[in-house]
């Protein structure tokens, strides 16, 4: 009986194709339904830009279980495969899991024909789904951890507890053996291969613009030895010599990050580490970030959002902007790649918050500025007080048809008003990246493929800034 789990092509604008990271929740699935026997597949339509009919073309005919990755901006991709597999595979159970299964279970019941979702994490979820369609039985029941289904006799909507993973460790690693050629992944770059890591799941902090549907503002951690069996496999059976760690905050508990790093610096891989997904600075110092160097970390992202402290309490990004600033210049001096991520948008920005954002980028000279619009997703907070106070401009329950980057406004909000927004993500662009800055930032670049990352992300930026706005 073979499973078949999809992470499909967005087909969106303004969506970070220079980065495309490997699919690892669709992967630590797959590794848990091989570890119980089962035959699995992965189909990652993402990374090799694979429409819905040559999807479709791969699918086994015998497969019993097709699984969905959906997020806000893979909604029509899904809902339209899960309409084609629902009419030419009908033995085949269909379920939904992400960050929007987790969101609005009941919309997708009602709009999307599947059997059912999976909410939070699933690799317990799919093995229980699997194991009750060898005995005959209905795929999902109230002891299928955190399934939402419609019960076939009542009709009555199941939403069975989310029920976090407490010990990772026992989680089989990653089948990255059923992802495609490495190669096809795309990140910043220092060498290659690359593959990615999560060391922990989860964020406790209460920014409204971030979704905690699927972790509910609970960390777990992967022990440093299981994180450190990881790499050494990694580097033993793929040959891989950078390792992107995708964590929400890797940097959430330092004992556990040293002990990672101390673990590395044993090994003398000489591995290039990409802490990818941005990191808080309370537990970062001199000390740290010695250490960091040491083991191979080249590049940090610090999530910052904005520099105007009254925008900060409104989004409840709780951040020391004095702790934030000496550990930039600390970092640069140190000769890391610093980055820094801003959202463009949010309540309570004002011209004079703008303008102390923008001084702020241009004071820590980061070597790159991310700005990107901020978005209403459904479930977050944000979301519910555009819903309460203010005005969608783009629905964003469904698909989502520009991303971050596209240089559309999705809401607004108090006295957020959609051309201001739009002309301030201009002015940031324009502003940061002076021709000096674009030459500084060309001159640290250290490989081709990191050339390729800077060229390719700079496009779809530029095309975001000039691109057209959405149709209403």
């Amino acid at each position: 009986m073979s499973v078949v789990l999809i992470n499909p092509f967005p087909n969106g604008v303004g969506l970070n194709d220079a980065t495309i990271e490997p699919p690892l929740g669709l992967a630590y699935m797959a590794s848990m339904l091989e570890q119980r026997g089962f035959v699995c597949s992965i189909i990652d339509a993402n990374a090799l830009k694979l429409d819905l009919w040559q999807v479709m073309q791969v699918i086994p005919r015998d497969t019993k279980l097709i699984g969905f990755y959906i997020n806000s901006f893979s909604y029509n991709s899904v809902r339209e495969l899960a309409t084609i597999c629902r009419a030419s595979l009908p033995e085949a159970v269909v379920l939904l899991g992400g960050p929007l299964a987790s969101a609005i279970p009941h919309q997708l019941l009602s709009e999307i024909p599947c059997h059912g979702l999976i909410r939070g994490e699933g690799e317990y979820a799919v093995v229980r789904v699997m194991e009750n369609i060898i005995r005959g039985k209905p795929p999902l029941d109230t002891e299928t951890p955190n399934a939402v289904f419609c019960d076939p006799e009542s009709r009555e909507i199941i939403l069975n507890p989310i029920v976090r993973i407490k010990d990772l460790d026992k989680l089989p690693f990653p089948a990255y053996h059923l992802l495609p050629p490495l190669k096809v992944y795309k990140s910043r770059s220092r060498k290659k291969p690359m593959a990615a890591i999560v060391t922990s799941r989860g964020c406790p902090h209460q920014c409204i613009f971030c979704s905690k549907d699927v972790f509910q503002r609970q960390i777990t951690f992967r022990s440093a030895a299981n994180v450190l069996a990881e790499i050494d496999s990694l580097v033993e059976r793929y040959g891989i010599r950078q390792i992107d760690i995708l964590d929400d905050n890797f940097t959430q508990k330092r004992s556990h990050v040293e002990e990672i790093l101390d673990g590395l610096l044993e090994r003398n891989y000489e591995l290039a580490l990409n802490l990818q997904s941005g990191i808080r600075t309370e537990i970062v110092d001199h000390d740290l970030l010695s250490k960091m160097k040491k083991a191979g970390v080249y590049k940090l992202a610090f999530g910052i959002e904005s520099a105007d402290p009254e925008v900060l309490r409104i989004c409840r990004k709780k951040l020391d902007l004095k702790k934030v600033e000496k550990v930039i210049e600390t970092a640069k001096k140190m000769g890391f790649l610093v980055y820094g991520f801003f959202i463009i948008g949010l309540p309570g920005e004002t011209e004079e918050a703008f303008a102390r954002t923008l001084e702020f980028t241009r004071r820590m000279d980061f070597d790159v500025a991310n700005f990107c619009m901020a978005v209403p997703f459904v479930g977050t907070e944000l979301y519910r007080m555009v819903e309460a106070g203010g005005r969608f401009l783009v629905d964003t329950t469904h698909n989502i048809e520009s991303g971050f980057y596209g240089g559309n406004v999705f809401y607004e909000h108090g006295d957020l008003r959609e051309a201001d927004i739009q002309r301030r993500y201009k002015i940031a662009y324009s502003e940061f990246y002076s021709l000096s800055k674009s030459l500084r930032i060309l001159a640290k670049i250290r490989s081709w493929t990191e050339f390729c990352w800077y060229f390719n992300a700079a496009s779809f930026v530029l095309k975001g800034i000039v691109g057209s706005r959405f149709k209403k």
